[in-house]
């Protein structure tokens, strides 16, 4: 439970943080909080799910490394669905399906720095919690 804490505690400070300083910095656009609220429910969801249900503790470091940079981009996608489904009906969402997953896929192509950054602090938090 500490380490489920620990990640979703530093993951939501330093996704938002990106999310909410970049929306301000951003050429005379607001802060999107569909989008924050979006990756929010989904970084929850997520790792209360892969903690409780994968038994992470056996895994190999390789393993471990690419699931916590694959656990980022799955969160970087879903986020971008509930954004999406928090901002327009549901019945439009599911109707143009296509550009739904291209907005999430270009969502990932454009974070994958910060799923990469993320997915290895993760995987230190993870080691170091482990060892304890």
């Amino acid at each position: 439970m500490k380490t489920t804490l620990t990640i979703i505690l530093t993951n939501l400070i330093i996704g938002n943080g990106i999310l909410f300083f970049g929306g301000k910095s951003s050429f005379g656009q607001d802060v999107n909080y569909s989008l924050m609220v979006g990756m929010s429910i989904a970084c929850v969801v997520f790792y209360f799910l892969f903690f409780r249900y994968s038994g992470f503790e056996t895994y190999s470091n390789l393993k471990l490394i690419l699931l916590s940079v694959l656990s980022c981009m799955a969160i970087v996608f879903l986020g971008n669905l509930f954004a999406l489904l928090i901002k327009e009906p549901i019945n439009e969402v599911l109707s143009n399906l296509p550009a739904t997953l291209l907005m999430g896929i270009m969502g990932n192509i454009l974070l994958f720095p910060i799923s990469l950054i993320l997915g290895l602090l993760n995987f230190g938090i993870i080691t170091y919690l482990k060892s304890k």
